[in-house]
């Protein structure tokens, strides 16, 4: 019996990455579902959420004599991501690479980029487009819009925005 592990790539069932996460664990298998932190907006408040790098998707760390048939029975796993009939392996400098860059402390992905096109939702420029100059350190954000024929630039909060279709 091998006792190296190696890193494998599992796909997991819509929606239930982190049950499969929950049930590998139970099983003792090592598992790496690399994150980032993102802003979004909810009831007119930025709030910051986790979400997976690679949704859908787990890597677990195992050597080749373990019990794949379990792996693959285990909830919310949908299969063993492979080619050729092989599991796929993961090489462990990308492991690290991701394990090292998710450990710092990323700042959270902002809800509007600088240049980014606007649609202010509230106000009496409401319906109309603009685009993002920059974002302040406390959430506020100013935008550029053309009014008479002239660029003005405008402070806005978040929740007074939304990304232009």
């Amino acid at each position: 019996m091998s006792s190296i592990t190696q890193w494998y790539l599992l796909q997991c069932k819509p929606n239930q990455q982190a049950r499969a996460l929950l049930h590998l664990r139970r099983q003792n298998i090592e598992c790496f579902s690399p994150s980032h932190p993102i802003k979004h907006l909810c009831k007119g408040k930025v709030e910051i959420k986790i979400e997976a790098l690679f949704p859908g998707y787990l890597f677990i760390n195992l050597n080749e004599d373990s019990n794949w048939r379990a792996i693959r029975a285990t909830r919310g796993v949908s299969r063993v991501v492979s080619f050729t009939g092989a599991p796929y392996l993961v090489p462990e400098k990308l492991i690290q690479a991701l394990k090292q860059r998710t450990e710092q402390q990323i700042k959270p992905v902002a809800l509007f980029q600088q240049g980014e096109r606007v649609t202010i939702t509230e106000g009496c420029f409401k319906h109309i487009e603009a685009i993002v100059k920059s974002v302040k350190p406390d959430e506020r954000i100013i935008v550029l819009m053309t009014l008479l024929q002239t660029e003005q630039a405008l402070e806005l909060s978040p929740n007074q925005l939304a990304k232009a279709s």
